[in-house]
């Protein structure tokens, strides 16, 4: 949590909040007896969802949060039906009857980032460790154990595992697209870069058949993004296909036709398909409110969960009181 202290004899921090809220911004008036800032307090909820046709039908939550900042919380389906989901040093997976809960990982020196599960025996994350600024990607196994460092980049994000489990696809922030082998035998071999003109990349998934990686791309200060579809083991330029107020993803579906992200309008998170063969998209959610965080389609196709949640925030006035 973000709370407001104050800063004695260059080291010492007296305290002037102390609650569950986060603060950003601080502001001072000119005697130095009030202060403003803006308090901000989060709700969030994860919620499976049922196939009913084209579309999901209503969710059914499993975990609820309220002051807790997990907006950059990811969800992953692991191999037994239930979902791995991170949130700050810690790593849990949860049943999807929202009845367990069982923690993996837990050290108050790390941060986990981006959990995604690699077949029936590893998890593949971003580990941030205490003391350094080296966001690397780390395999371990499914049940949290023998971690294994994957690279030595400084800011390695978005890691997919291929379906063979030879590969870890990942983000090098943004700026490039690299894979390294699962097995920690080799180095990291960078497969597409901005200097190619593809753009910034803001999300990775691979096919179901291991040919084709889907990646959302950004060009300088355009609104929304496109998905670039590369074909591995190819060197001709991506595919594009255009996507409808893109606001995060992508995934492939698990028929491998259709990639599913997630798209804002009015202000409001839905999850649509996208159809490679370029035929129309079409929101398969139908929220009416709230953003969401996270999502991820189950092997099946056949359910859905999602990390929904939406921000309240307040001007707030502190006064000194004494005299």
């Amino acid at each position: 949590m973000r709370q407001i202290g104050l800063v004695r004899n260059g080291n010492d921090i007296e305290p002037i909040t102390r609650d569950a809220s986060n603060y950003l911004s601080v502001s001072l008036s000119a005697d130095g007896r009030t202060l403003a800032t803006v308090q901000r307090r989060t709700y969030a909820t994860i919620s499976v969802l049922t196939k009913a046709g084209r579309e999901f039908g209503a969710p059914r939550p499993i975990l609820s949060e309220s002051n807790v900042e997990i907006w950059w919380s990811r969800l992953s389906w692991s191999a037994d039906g239930n979902l791995f989901f991170n949130k700050f040093s810690r790593l849990f997976k949860l049943g999807v009857d929202g009845k367990s809960q069982t923690q993996l990982l837990a050290d108050p020196n790390t941060l986990v980032y981006f959990p995604s599960s690699c077949g029936t025996n590893y998890i593949v994350m971003t580990l941030l460790p205490s003391g350094t600024r080296s966001y690397s990607i780390w395999r371990t196994s499914a049940d949290g154990s023998s971690p294994l460092k994957l690279t030595d980049g400084k800011l390695d994000f978005l890691p997919v595992c291929s379906p063979d489990q030879k590969w870890v696809y990942y983000s090098d922030w943004r700026k490039q697209i690299s894979r390294v082998p699962l097995d920690g035998s080799g180095k990291t071999e960078v497969l597409f870069t901005v200097r190619e003109g593809y753009g910034d990349f803001f999300g990775v998934s691979i096919s179901p058949d291991g040919k084709t990686l889907a990646v959302a791309v950004r060009k300088g200060q355009e609104v929304g993004a496109k998905v670039a579809l590369f074909d591995l083991g190819s060197p001709k330029p991506p595919r594009t296909l255009d996507t409808t107020h893109y606001s995060g993803g992508p995934e492939f579906t698990p028929d491998g036709k259709s990639v599913a992200y997630v798209g804002r309008e009015n202000g409001v998170d839905n999850v649509w398909v996208q159809p490679l063969d370029g035929s129309a998209g079409h929101p398969i959610t139908d929220f009416k409110s709230e953003q969401i965080w996270s999502f991820s389609l189950s092997p099946d196709g056949k359910s859905l969960a999602v990390l929904r949640g939406h921000w309240d925030s307040d001007v707030v006035l502190l006064q000194d009181t004494k005299p």
